[in-house]
């Protein structure tokens, strides 16, 4: 072609990355679209296709050359192994505004290549890497049917509110709603586990007008974590906008797709008038109406339902941690199998813990959790937390410690007292060693009397905490639960970067993402026991965020892009340099929130 051209690396950069979407079906669907979904069952696949699709921006200007290559790989925990490695040569046409790349990899026979796992389609122009799809194939023995699903339908309820309306402790639950006032249309929607190991779940919410054309969807991915069978989990999809507008008077239905099966089909009505009430769910041929309240189930217990499950959502999202997951999870199914059977709680389960391990590794976090989780189980009154350390118990003069101590036990009581670094009550020589001796006794005394009460939980460094439990008889004999909270590995230091970047509403380019991944594998490799796991996450990214903003700020207002505004570039992240480390103090940056404590 005589306006053909071979463009060379100097050159602008003639396209733009736009998506990589993942579909085991090669049915074609409406608008020349697959059905893509993140989330596939072993038993339904045979080849997995990839779509890969990027911007012309030589459109309507010249043809050009270029390789698209597409990888498949199986992740396993850091690992990466490589399945497939495909080519494609492609002539770029100058009509093409958006161009598409369609690959497939697997086997002819349903089940037989793709085992259970994380995977990731990766896509290549000109062998520079652009994006990425991970997916996830799970394998229950058996392909989901609408007899015999993963998970059952407990309730679907909906209201309506703004973007943030699903967070707010009280609904308003409609099965009408006014045109005028609607702004998202949100679903409340509780399904109960039915398998015993974890799994992903990718949920399809479609909403439809009355001539079934599509409104709005909202695709809802989710990890039910192991060993919670036959444990409620409660989500909150919707669709719409900030203000009203966008919903029409007009009848319309919900649709609830789960493995390409319709589970549920949900009708509502939006028009002149608000009408409160539960929608009318239809599963199959079975028409049911769902109460608001279970049978039998007071609003206190009610709440307290929602506090245990909202409480171990959150925990079960954090980063890593995956044995004290599994832990508090089977914890809860001990105390609701005793509330069940009339078995006494407390003597069957303690309420006083130690964790150990270094600093950031979560051992805050976890804790807050917890004492929610016993507030949620009824098992405490309040459930907060009341966190101290050596100075918030021990006082500088021979009787005031017993007085500070036991004001705090009479704070935590209801909830859980969380003694950071408690070793250092058993610390040091003479009269200060004295003091915090009296104060571990006071507690002591106090875990005693106030049996079942109020909850200790104490923490620090592995070595120096089990010295401290081994240093007295009593603490020996109230602490026999233990949390090893490890080390954050540089694939979930990552992860722990990438959350926080997202609640910044930034994230990192390819090289900058990059050095991140090779600075938090560096850091982890020279770790000793002062290693900060998510603080070092945490001052980081902040340290990142601020040279951002201070590149955006000497950029002239005009300049500054939306793409700009969103991206975080190696520049930002290059001064933290992989070499041996040096003891220095922390640089001041902007203090972020982290899920990790």
């Amino acid at each position: 072609m005589a306006d053909e051209t071979k463009l060379d690396k100097p050159q602008q950069i003639p396209y733009k990355h736009r998506d990589i979407k993942v579909y085991a079906s090669d049915e074609w669907m409406a608008n020349a679209t697959k059905k893509y979904r993140k989330v596939f069952d072993r038993f339904e696949t045979t080849y997995m296709r990839v779509e890969f699709s990027f911007f012309n921006k030589l459109f309507d200007e010249a043809n050009w050359e270029t390789s698209v290559r597409l990888k498949c790989f199986h992740l396993n925990g850091s690992q990466k192994n490589e399945l497939c490695n495909l080519e494609v040569k492609r002539t770029i046409e100058k009509d093409e505004n958006i161009v598409y790349i369609r690959q497939s990899w697997g086997n002819a026979q349903v089940g037989a290549y793709w085992f259970e796992g994380d995977y990731v389609w990766e896509g290549y122009i000109d062998d520079e890497k652009v994006g990425e799809r991970k997916f996830h194939i799970v394998d229950s023995g058996k392909i989901m049917t609408e007899q015999d699903p993963h998970f059952t339908i407990e309730s679907i309820k909906l209201f309506e509110g703004d973007g943030q309306a699903s967070t707010l402790p009280e609904k308003r639950y409609l099965t009408k709603f006014r045109q005028a006032e609607t702004r998202f249309v949100w679903c409340e929607f509780k399904f109960r586990n039915n398998l015993p190991k974890g799994y992903y779940a990718e949920i399809f919410f479609n909403f439809y007008n009355d001539a079934g054309q599509l409104k709005g969807t909202h695709d809802y991915f989710t990890y039910v974590s192991a060993n919670t069978l036959g444990k409620t989990e409660v989500i909150f999809p919707g669709w719409g906008g900030d203000t009203p507008g966008r919903w029409g008077n007009d009848k319309y239905t919900l649709e609830v797709v789960y493995l390409d099966t319709l589970l549920a089909t949900v009708p509502f009505e939006v028009g002149d008038i608000t009408e409160e009430g539960d929608v009318s769910i239809i599963t199959g041929a079975e028409h049911i109406v769902k109460s608001v309240k279970q049978a039998g189930s007071s609003p206190a217990e009610q709440e307290r339902e929602n506090l245990l499950y909202e409480s171990l959502d959150e925990l079960n999202a954090l980063t890593g941690l995956t044995n004290i997951k599994h832990e508090v999870n089977e914890m809860v199914q001990l105390v609701k199998f005793y509330q069940e059977t009339g078995k006494d709680v407390l003597s069957k389960f303690s309420l006083h813990t130690v964790f150990t391990g270094n600093p950031g590794t979560g051992k805050t976090t976890v804790a807050r959790l917890l004492s929610k989780i016993y507030k949620g189980l009824g098992i405490l009154e309040k459930g907060h937390l009341v966190e101290v350390d050596r100075e918030g118990l021990v006082a500088g003069y021979v009787g005031q410690t017993a007085i500070k101590t036991a004001e705090k036990v009479t704070e935590a009581m209801g909830g859980i007292l969380f003694i950071d670094e408690a070793y250092s009550l058993a610390q040091g020589k003479g009269s200060t060693y004295d003091f915090g001796a009296e104060a571990v006794q006071v507690i002591l005394k106090r875990m005693e009397d106030f049996r079942g009460k109020f909850g200790v939980i104490v923490a620090g460094y592995t070595e120096n905490m089990h010295e401290f439990i081994q240093s007295n008889p009593g603490l020996r004999s109230r602490f026999d639960k233990y949390f090893e909270f490890p080390d954050y590995s540089p694939d979930e230091m990552f992860a722990i970067a990438m959350s926080m970047f997202k609640k910044e509403d930034v994230q990192p380019d390819t090289a900058a993402a990059e050095h991140l991944r090779n600075y938090f594998e560096f850091l982890f490799s020279h770790r000793d026991q002062h290693f900060g796991n998510a603080r070092a996450v945490r001052q980081t990214i902040g340290e990142a965020v601020k040279n951002q903003h201070l590149r955006l700020a000497a950029m002239k207002k005009e300049d500054r892009t939306p793409e700009l505004m969103e991206t975080v570039i190696f520049a930002d992240v290059e001064e933290f340099e992989i070499k041996e480390l040096r003891s220095s103090k922390p640089k001041l940056g902007f203090q972020l929130g982290s899920e990790e404590g």
